[in-house]
């Protein structure tokens, strides 16, 4: 199942830290979000690096920055601490 997020209304940190509470919930699925503010972008890579998901499409259109991502939880790593390091 692939779940889709607009969160081109929203500022950095918010399209952030709606996809990363997103991910925790999730243990397996495919999320897609749609976002404008180019500052999140480098803080979702690396958050998905630290998460364990895979980045399956990273592109932008038009000023919209579209990302599919993909979580499972057969990795036998834990997930890194995550922290909010004021990157916006």
């Amino acid at each position: 199942m692939i779940e889709e997020m607009d969160l081109t209304p929203l500022e950095c940190p918010e399209p952030f830290m709606k996809v990363v509470a997103k991910l925790m919930k999730i243990e397996n699925g495919e999320l897609k979000i749609r976002y404008k503010d180019p500052k999140c972008r480098e803080m979702l890579l690396e958050a998905m690096k630290l998460m364990n998901c895979k980045v399956l499409e990273d592109s932008q259109n038009n000023g919209v920055f579209f990302m599919h991502i993909k979580k499972e939880s057969g990795s036998s790593e834990k997930p890194k601490k995550i922290e909010l390091t004021g990157g916006c």
